[in-house]
């Protein structure tokens, strides 16, 4: 299921006169749980789970400035409510990974767990915007990193979306952008006439016993008119994340660790990048340059460095052309 699938729903029960309760629409046949679309008498859009009869739902209502959630009993209905339109399109995105969770759950119990569980999972995400604007390159930094984690996933199967999602840490401030079992991975965006980058701890490039160390440079050009904006791209990697059943919260998550939300990442449109190429290095290769705190005395830190990529040749994994 797709937005557009969504959107003619909302159309559908948009059409229709509401005289009292909600209006609503079977979201599709194909989910074993019942669930509808629904609009209310002051034209809220709702999500409603229609639950069996017999079941007994232990629940609390929570009740946010944008969003509840609520049970009745006396209908056996769990209905969750946007109380924002400015918020429609993340309320469509919300369903869309909820309908993914549990479209192919039988069991009762289980299904209604994760339906509220996930509700738990987003609420945080409808939420007022933040005040404080981020910097031209910070901005740049985060697009360089969320290019890189498109590419993790579309090379990832759609058993493993998750994991590849899930390692992108470098808006928690982590010693790496990316984390995995096998490997670690620091992102540098640069434009795409500098010949180095900046390397900003004497942490980044430390390696981790056990585990491959890449640098991934991403080179970009400021492009107003060809180039993609921070937006573009959440959208670009939103579309994929669902495609292959994904849980998208992550990346919401992970953006909201910087003061980044749907609403307002157009405040940033201003800012547009047009991505030419990713190189991989090696950092495991002997004679990497790079200065970590293994080879510095123990009284120097919070190094700083440009590391030149002019004559690295020898290190480089692969070039990819964007």
């Amino acid at each position: 299921m797709k937005v557009e699938h969504l959107n003619t729903k909302w159309g559908q029960i948009s059409a229709s006169n509401i005289v009292k309760g909600h209006k609503s629409l079977r979201i599709n046949a194909s989910c074993y749980s019942d669930m509808h679309l629904a609009i209310d008498e002051q034209g809220n859009h709702c999500l409603i789970l229609i639950l069996p009869i017999d079941y007994e739902l232990k629940f609390k209502v929570i009740k946010k400035d944008k969003i509840s959630l609520e049970y009745f009993s006396d209908k056996n209905y769990v209905v969750m409510t946007l109380l924002d339109s400015e918020f429609n399109g993340l309320f469509d995105d919300l369903i869309l990974s909820i309908y993914n969770a549990i479209k192919s759950i039988e069991e009762v119990e289980v299904y209604s767990k994760v339906f509220i569980q996930t509700f738990h999972q987003w609420v945080l995400f409808f939420s007022p915007e933040y005040s404080t604007k981020l910097s031209k390159d910070v901005i740049k930094g985060i697009l360089g990193e969320l290019i890189v984690l498109r590419e993790l996933v579309l090379n990832s199967g759609w058993r493993d979306i998750n994991e590849a999602l899930l390692g992108w840490v470098g808006p928690y401030d982590q010693t790496h952008d990316f984390v995995y079992l096998d490997k670690n991975i620091e992102v540098k965006t640069k434009n795409d006439k500098q010949v180095s980058v900046r390397i900003s701890s004497e942490h980044q490039l430390a390696i981790e016993e056990g585990k491959k160390l890449i640098l991934s440079v991403v080179s970009v050009s400021e492009d107003l008119i060809n180039g993609a904006s921070l937006k573009m791209i959440v959208q670009e990697l939103k579309v994929l994340t669902f495609e292959m059943f994904g849980d998208f919260s992550i990346v919401l998550k992970a953006l909201h660790q910087k003061g980044l939300t749907l609403q307002n990442l157009s405040c940033y449109d201003n800012y547009r990048f047009k991505a030419m190429t990713i190189t991989d290095f090696n950092c495991l290769n002997e004679g990497f340059p790079k200065i970590t705190s293994a080879n510095l005395p123990s009284n120097i830190t919070n190094v700083k460095y440009d590391l030149n990529l002019s004559k690295m040749s020898k290190f480089t994994i692969q070039v990819r052309e964007l």
